[in-house]
Formats: C-alpha cells, sequence, structure tokens
C-alpha cells in the first residue's frame, strides 16, 4: 500500500516537473522571448507618452492621430481628467500590429524580424504625431511648467517646511533645480522642445529597433542593413504623417528671414502661410507673438496681435499694470483667443504672487480666483485660489477641504498634491483640529515619501504633530 502511494506520488512530482521544464523551454526560447518583447511593446504603447509638469500624464490610448480625426484635441478640452480612451488614437495601431505579431511569431518563428522590423516603421509616424502634430498641448504644457514654479513658490512663501522642499522637479534631471525665472524664460525650438516632455514612445522605437536586429538572421551588417530599411520607411511615414507641420516650419522660418531683412509685407504673407498650411500653429503665443511683432515694427494701426506682443514684453520688464491694460479689452471673462487668455491669467496670477509676498493675502485670494475663471481647465491656479482662501479664512478649512482634496485626482504632480495636504494640515492645525490635521500630515507623506530627497525637519514635524 505505502509502495503504491510512494508510486503515485513521484509520478505526479516527474509530471509536475516536465510541465516546469517545458514551460522554461516554452519561455526561453526564441519564440518565448519574442512574445515577452511583444508583450513589453504592447505595455509601453498603452503606457505614458507625454508628460505635463502638473497634470496626469497622457497615455497612447488618449491621443488621436490629429486634427483630421480629433479637431477638439485641445489644452482646453485635453487637459481635463479622466480622458477618454479614443479607438483614433496612436495606441491602436501599435496594439493591432503587435497583437498580429504575436499571432506571427507562433505560428511563423521565421518571420519575427519582419514583426519587429513592421512595429519600428509603425512606431516611427506614431512617434512623429504625438511630438509635433499638437503644438499648442505642448506650448499649454511650457505654460504649466512657468505656473508650477510660480505655485511652488508660493508655497514656500506660506511654509519653508513642506516635504518636497529642495529637490528637482519631476520633469528635471536629478540635481537640476530648473524652476529660476532666467532658466523659464529661456525657450527652445519648438521642434526640439516636445522631446522634454515624451516618456515611452521613445523607448519604444528603441525596444522595436533592437529586436528587429536580433531577430533578424546573417551577419550583423546585414541585420543592421535590414532594420535600417525598415526605419527609413517608418521615417517616409512619419514625414507623411507630420507633413503639414514641417511645411508651415518653413514659412515660419521664411517670415524670420523677410523680417530681418525688413521687408515686412513678404513676412506677413509668410506668416497667413504657417496658419493656411497648420490652422493649430495660429493658436499658439508663438504666432502670436511673431505676428504681434511684426505689426510693432511695421507702425501699423493698434490690433489684438500688437498689443498680445506688447503685453507679453510687459510682463517680462515685469510691468504688470500696463500688462494686464493692454489686454484687458480683448478678453472678457472666458471671451477672447486662448493665447490671450493663458497669457492675461499669467499677468494676473504674478499679481497675485506679489500680493502673497507682500502678506496681502485677500488681494491673491481675489486675483488668484480671477485667473482661475479665465483659464479653468488649468489647475495651478485653482489650487492657488483655494490654498489663499485657506490662509485669509482657516476658520473654513473643512468646507476648502472638502471642495479642494477630490480635485486633486487631476493632478499628477505628487510633489504639489502633496504640498496641498501639508498646507491643510497646517490649516487645520492652526484652528486647533489635531486630528484632522495628523490626518493631512500622513497624506502628504504617503503621497510623497523619497528617502533620496528626504526632508528630515519637515518629516519630523509632521510626524511629531
Amino acid at each position: 500500500m505505502i509502495s503504491t502511494i510512494t508510486s503515485f506520488v513521484r509520478a505526479i512530482w516527474d509530471r509536475v516537473l516536465t510541465w516546469i521544464c517545458r514551460c522554461g523551454t516554452a519561455v526561453l526560447s526564441n519564440r518565448g522571448l519574442a512574445v515577452m518583447v511583444l508583450a513589453g511593446c504592447a505595455a509601453l504603447a498603452s503606457g505614458p507618452w507625454l508628460r505635463p509638469p502638473i497634470s496626469r500624464d497622457f497615455r497612447g490610448m488618449h491621443i488621436p492621430w490629429g486634427e483630421i480625426t480629433s479637431p477638439t484635441f485641445i489644452p482646453e478640452v485635453a487637459n481635463q481628467s479622466p480622458r477618454p480612451w479614443r479607438v483614433n488614437s496612436i495606441a491602436t495601431p501599435l496594439l493591432l500590429a503587435i497583437a498580429g505579431g504575436i499571432a506571427v511569431v507562433v505560428f511563423r518563428p521565421r518571420w519575427t524580424g519582419n514583426v519587429f522590423g513592421l512595429l519600428l516603421a509603425i512606431t516611427l509616424p506614431v512617434l512623429a504625431v504625438t511630438l509635433w502634430n499638437f503644438p499648442t498641448l505642448i506650448e499649454s504644457f511650457e505654460s504649466e511648467l512657468r505656473d508650477r514654479a510660480l505655485l511652488r513658490a508660493v508655497f514656500r512663501q506660506h511654509s519653508e517646511h513642506m516635504l518636497s522642499a529642495g529637490i528637482p522637479n519631476r520633469l528635471a534631471d536629478l540635481g537640476d533645480h530648473s524652476v529660476r525665472e532666467e532658466v523659464l524664460l529661456m525657450h527652445e525650438h519648438s521642434l526640439t522642445l516636445p522631446f522634454r516632455y515624451t516618456t515611452y514612445g521613445v523607448w519604444l522605437v528603441g525596444v522595436a529597433a533592437m529586436a528587429a536586429i536580433v531577430a533578424q538572421r546573417g551577419s550583423w551588417p546585414r541585420r543592421i542593413a535590414y532594420a535600417g530599411a525598415w526605419g527609413a520607411l517608418g521615417v517616409l511615414l512619419a514625414l507623411a504623417a507630420t507633413w503639414p507641420r514641417w511645411v508651415a516650419e518653413i514659412h515660419f522660418a521664411r517670415a524670420n528671414s523677410m523680417e530681418n531683412a525688413r521687408r515686412f509685407s513678404a513676412a506677413a504673407d509668410a506668416l497667413n502661410s504657417v496658419e493656411s498650411a497648420m490652422p493649430a500653429l495660429g493658436q499658439t503665443q508663438r504666432y502670436w507673438l511673431a505676428k504681434g511683432r511684426l505689426g510693432f515694427r511695421q507702425h501699423q494701426s493698434a490690433d489684438k496681435f500688437e498689443a498680445f506682443f506688447l503685453a507679453h514684453q510687459s510682463l517680462l520688464s515685469g510691468d504688470l499694470d500696463r500688462a494686464r491694460a493692454l489686454l484687458d479689452r480683448y478678453v472678457s471673462g472666458t471671451q477672447g483667443a486662448v493665447p490671450q487668455r493663458d497669457l492675461l491669467a499669467m499677468i494676473i496670477a504674478k499679481q497675485a504672487a506679489e500680493y502673497a509676498a507682500d502678506g496681502k493675502y485677500s488681494g491673491a485670494e481675489l486675483s488668484w480666483g480671477e485667473a482661475a475663471a479665465i483659464v479653468p481647465w488649468k489647475s495651478s491656479y485653482w489650487i492657488a485660489h483655494r490654498m489663499a482662501q485657506l490662509i485669509v479664512t482657516p476658520q473654513r478649512t473643512a468646507e476648502i477641504a472638502e471642495v479642494l482634496l477630490p480635485r486633486l485626482n487631476a493632478i499628477g504632480d505628487r510633489m504639489v498634491a502633496s504640498d496641498v495636504h501639508s498646507l491643510v494640515g497646517d490649516a487645520y492645525f492652526e484652528t486647533g483640529d489635531f486630528v484632522r490635521a495628523r490626518e493631512m500630515y500622513g497624506r502628504a507623506m504617503n503621497l510623497f515619501h523619497v528617502p533620496k530627497f528626504s526632508n528630515t525637519y519637515a518629516q519630523e514635524g509632521r510626524l511629531g504633530m
């Protein structure tokens, strides 16, 4: 009896080991490794492709192919959360190619190199569309970057002991504290600027290119040439997908050249061609500044473009009252073009920050609220507005927190979210509600607790509460 049971157990054990070995062999085979790489590519395709400074990441399923397929993909709509998953997204062709590629790898493993080559050829135009077909969205990220620096400066004015004090922004390189005004005023070329905000798209191109080389048979020069052919096809598709942007950039360069040669009429014609080639560029601050500067140099009658240019110059020189006066007549509530509203909100936010620096929190509250009403899709202004309310009327902390904290779900920057919870905890502490203050401090530490950038003094204060 015992020998029968022993034989049965041994047979079961041998069968289990056999299946484990077979599964391990399948996973570690060329076919299994190719499937795992394709699964990783699927994760990259559906993961974050654009990372704004404050807002939540844009995943592959959130980003459409372009203006033709989605004319509503503009900052005032796209920045809202939660974002819908789109059938016409950039991730759709990638996921279809990956799903088909897995079937090909399983049943026709000799075609594995073709699978990764095709994936490379599709990924390049998809990445190009993400980087260059949405200039207004990328420009809104630049505006968010400036707003974020202003917002955190206001936080530090209220309390120097923030958990996230002294750490780099989530978009900066480690050790790079790029929040100084002179750094924020530096401008990259509009074609290279989007790379600051891209995440997994570039990685997917690299993985597909390396897999296309490794999966191909033959000598290394032959493998590289094979992958290069697929890459060349991808570049051609990328040019076709973003052709309006390149035509518009050529007209932009021609306009700058003509303006420098003082051929203002030809420069104006070139700027009109920019908007004709790519209408989205006509809604950017870059276009408005170029057109306003040209009108100013021609000494034409004042118009909205020239007023925009002069207001921008006044903002840079610190004359906020003049800058606001120039734009007030063109912007009323939600009326006015998006570049005008965005610039006016920035001017008012600067005034609010000056009020806060002088301890005039009532004026800061009103100004932050006005800025938030002009550009309601930008989260930094309504956060600053609620923070100013906490300072002015701490007895309303529970009411303000009930409205403010749920809206933080739209914030992708954990540092800002941590600072907000910490400041709400400070308000509860001042009113004597120590239980809720401890709860807010705990949430702040859970949101941002990185040992490499630990703020020991602030942590001791929160933990010792």
